[in-house]
């Protein structure tokens, strides 16, 4: 492409917040006439990069904006030490269903049973599925409506 064509697209891109393309537009033009893409082809791996950077940082601001004491993931959660637990019904809890039914969830138990591991790794699921979320203590919930 001519240096002035290139210079509006850039410009286009960087007015039209597709900072993504603009940022791999060079690298994926040259890949592209290396693998004789077509211009189709070549837009589209484009969006695509520019798609998936964006959900990507969609899921780290809500994983930020959750302000979750410490990650703990489902994965790492040992449903050894709590046998009572339904390992069924936690799996069950971690694909959102009870959000979209508007439904809450109470955690309750003996101290390092694992209730802030848990509420975590559901509300870390909660982010990965789309959902804004927020983690508080009730004491700091308390605290918050005094």
């Amino acid at each position: 492409m001519k240096p002035a064509p290139l210079l509006l697209l850039k410009d286009n891109l960087k007015k039209l917040k597709l900072t993504n393309m603009l940022r791999h537009y060079e690298e994926q033009n040259r890949q592209a006439q290396e693998d004789g893409l077509a211009y189709g082809e070549f837009l589209l791996e484009l969006t695509e990069i520019e798609l998936q950077t964006r959900a990507e940082n969609r899921d780290k601001r809500r994983i930020r904006e959750a302000r979750f004491p410490l990650m703990k993931t489902l994965e790492l959660f040992n449903f050894d030490a709590v046998p009572d637990l339904s390992k069924r019904k936690v799996k069950e809890l971690a694909s959102c269903d009870y959000i979209k039914e508007r439904c809450n969830i109470i955690l309750m138990g003996r101290s390092g049973t694992g209730k802030t591991h848990l509420a975590t790794a559901l509300g870390l699921e909660a982010c990965h599925n789309n959902f804004k979320t927020r983690f508080i203590t009730g004491y700091a919930l308390a605290n918050e409506l005094i």
